[in-house]
């Protein structure tokens, strides 16, 4: 049986050291916590603070600023983290795609994340065909950013 690698981000929300939008691997899951490789150190953090999903999301994760992060010379309430190298990067409302100026990599943008809460590592059994559909409705936003929906 293969393996499965768990990835993790912070909650929206929640305060954490951990940088918001950025996907950390998962190198030990427990009911209660995860077990983060950050910078190649680990750190213990608190399952329900975390989103955790058996893939990492080949899209950008878009972060609203708190206001107590307002940076007078960063552009608008939200900016992107590359799903490759975890740069940031401010977003243009509609984009579908952007290319990461750090690493070169296009990948589609996350307007919202509800496609991809399906897939994640819960405690408990979710219904019957929540996975399924929700599995369904994140390969058409893919598809959709990438202009190949049909």
């Amino acid at each position: 049986m293969p393996h499965v690698r768990y990835w993790a981000r912070v909650r929206a929300g929640t305060e954490s050291p951990l940088r918001r939008g950025a996907w950390y691997r998962v190198v030990e899951l427990t009911p209660a916590e995860a077990v983060l490789d950050v910078n190649q150190r680990l750190l213990r953090c608190p399952r329900s603070f975390l989103q955790i999903l058996p893939l990492r999301p080949p899209m950008w994760s878009l972060v609203h600023r708190r206001p107590e992060d307002a940076d007078p010379a960063a552009t608008g309430q939200r900016y992107a983290v590359c799903p490759n190298c975890c740069d940031r990067r401010p977003v243009r409302d509609s984009a579908p795609t952007m290319r990461c100026p750090h690493c070169g990599s296009v990948f589609a943008i996350a307007w919202s994340d509800s496609s991809w809460r399906a897939f994640e590592v819960l405690s408990e059994r979710p219904g019957d065909g929540v996975v399924a559909r929700a599995r369904a409705e994140a390969l058409r936003a893919l598809a959709a950013a990438f202009g190949l929906s049909s």
